[in-house]
């Protein structure tokens, strides 16, 4: 059994800083750690698309964390997107960015868990969102309500596992 650790180069420094792998195989599965929706400045990635049509380019949702990450910033530094639809769709981007770093997609969750600050308040927007970035046969979902996140402004964290195509 061999364990593959992903960290797309954009979240380098998150590996490094903070000693823990944006996912890693093992056995055919792809464990993601949690991914908050993040900006460098908290303004959607450039080219995120919100509403009717979500899908923009992945990296570009990664460029919150590498833009703090390289200037040594500690997790708190991180911004997250401050428009609630954005950050959620951020945060798939983000998402689905590692999981095209492992060589998998969206479409390959097999179990998502959501953490959520306020959860009753922006429950309808995320699964819009969700539904937006995820199809049938939808994957296992559990979704949680915490008090805060480790990103100030984060309302969602999402945490994935994902079977290797093929």
């Amino acid at each position: 059994m061999t364990t593959r650790h992903i960290v797309p180069p954009a979240l380098q420094g998150v590996y490094d800083q903070w000693h823990f792998a944006p996912a890693v195989v093992r056995n055919g599965l792809i464990f993601c750690s949690g991914i908050i929706g993040t900006s460098a400045d908290g303004n959607p990635p450039p080219g995120l698309r919100t509403g009717a049509q979500l899908r923009a380019g992945g990296s570009a949702a990664l460029d919150g964390a590498q833009a703090r990450t390289d200037q040594g910033a500690g997790l708190t530094a991180l911004q997250a997107v401050r428009d609630p639809e954005a950050q959620f769709a951020t945060a798939f981007e983000a998402l689905r960015s590692i999981l095209n770093s492992a060589g998998a997609d969206l479409c390959d969750v097999i179990e998502l868990t959501s953490y959520h600050v306020d959860i009753s308040t922006h429950m309808d927007v995320f699964c819009r969102v969700r539904d937006g970035y995820l199809s049938a046969p939808w994957p296992a979902w559990t979704a949680i309500g915490v008090a805060e996140l480790v990103v100030p402004g984060g309302l969602v964290e999402l945490r994935a596992v994902a079977a290797m195509p093929g």
